[in-house]
């Protein structure tokens, strides 16, 4: 869904950093897959396929309103995924999704924007995200990247994000996980943007995941030029996973 870490579309990024780093950041056969979220890997197994979707409601100014959010993923490899935003390739696994550090790095679309006057943007952009786990209980991400905003009618702009999260399991079949990203601006009306996401999974079955989700962003659409319709100062919502 995605991919993932990544979007100014914050319902985007919840289903990514949330569906797709809790439910499916790896969906191996049953036999193999860890059903503990803390334990999976960041990449779909060879053969893999993963869907979800995420409904939200958010808010931006005075504008708020519902979306819907949908993705999909495939494992090309055990290593490499591809999924709607782009490739993910692993760099470095955890022996048998055991404890220690895991390493991969993304290629892909990153975000959009819209705007009335000076056309659409879209940022494409690379990434290194990382997961080390302690214990079958708690785990730490993270991920630095880099987004060219591809303006079509300004000039382009640049951005790095640097990213930091914990996943914790509270109960049985129960994972929280808290997600921050720090978003340095180049050329934007903004220096930089603070997002913070936080969620709630439920392992139904080795297969599904559903959960809730909710976000912060202070990065302002309207000060940057953009229209509304691809951000959200603040978002909640649910979201499902299905992996075959």
């Amino acid at each position: 869904m995605y991919t993932l870490k990544t979007n100014n579309n914050l319902i985007s990024k919840s289903i990514i950093s949330l569906s797709l780093l809790l439910a499916s950041s790896s969906a191996l056969a049953a036999t193999e897959y860890p059903e503990n979220p803390v334990l999976r890997p960041l990449t779909l197994t060879d053969g893999t396929i993963a869907i979800g979707g995420a409904l939200g409601w958010g808010e931006e100014s005075d504008d708020s309103r519902v979306a819907l959010g949908l993705d999909a993923a495939y494992g090309l490899t055990d290593d490499l995924t591809l999924g709607l935003g782009g490739l993910t390739y692993r760099l470095l696994a955890r022996p048998s999704n055991g404890t220690g550090l895991e390493l991969a790095v993304g290629l892909g679309v990153r975000g959009f924007q819209e705007s009335t006057v000076n056309g659409d943007s879209v940022g494409y952009g690379a990434d290194l995200n990382g997961k080390y786990v302690f214990n079958k209980d708690i785990a730490m991400t993270f991920d630095l990247g880099y987004i060219k905003w591809d303006e079509e009618k300004l000039g382009n702009k640049d951005e790095y994000r640097y990213g930091i999260g914990l996943q914790a399991n509270v109960a049985k079949a129960w994972t929280a996980s808290v997600n921050y990203t720090y978003r340095d601006l180049k050329y934007f009306q903004q220096d930089d943007a603070h997002e913070v996401n936080v969620g709630l999974n439920y392992a139904y079955s080795k297969q599904t995941d559903i959960g809730m989700f909710a976000g912060y962003s202070s990065f302002d659409a309207l000060e940057n030029g953009y229209k509304l319709d691809n951000s959200f100062d603040r978002v909640a919502g649910v979201y499902a996973t299905y992996r075959f």
